[in-house]
């Protein structure tokens, strides 16, 4: 009995990474043209954020910084990181966490703004990166 289950665990398990590895085969990592293309998106989304943080709707505010993040970002990673990965980390803190515990504490707009501000300047270096 235990050799039957020790068989199909590793079967599961075979079949498993086998899915794992078809499906980041499959996921080609973007262009440096395509990672500039995403900067922008996540600018605008940025901005949209900040307008929606000004009228009081924290969680969708929240929201869109974290799908800006999670949705567009990710496809900036990898292009950026192998021209300049320090920028692309601090970018990333700024997404994943940094505009959003901001917001969560409910800090004024004001502070939110200049914040925001910062980060696309910083977007912007990386979108020059990307084109050298």
């Amino acid at each position: 009995m235990k050799t039957t289950i020790s068989i199909l665990l590793g079967a599961l398990l075979a079949v498993a990474l086998a899915g794992c590895g078809a499906d980041a085969e499959a996921e080609e990592p973007a262009t440096p043209t395509e990672a500039v293309a995403e900067l922008a998106t996540i600018k605008t989304m940025l901005d949209t954020a900040l307008g929606q943080y000004r009228r009081g709707n924290v969680k969708a505010a929240d929201r869109t910084v974290g799908d800006a993040y999670l949705e567009h970002y990710e496809q900036v990673e990898g292009p950026l990181g192998d021209r300049d990965h320090e920028r692309m980390e601090e970018i990333e803190e700024y997404l994943s966490t940094e505009i959003r515990d901001l917001m969560k504490d409910r800090a004024p707009a004001a502070d939110v703004a200049r914040l925001i501000a910062h980060v696309k300047l910083d977007i912007d270096r990386a979108a020059v990166k990307l084109r050298e």
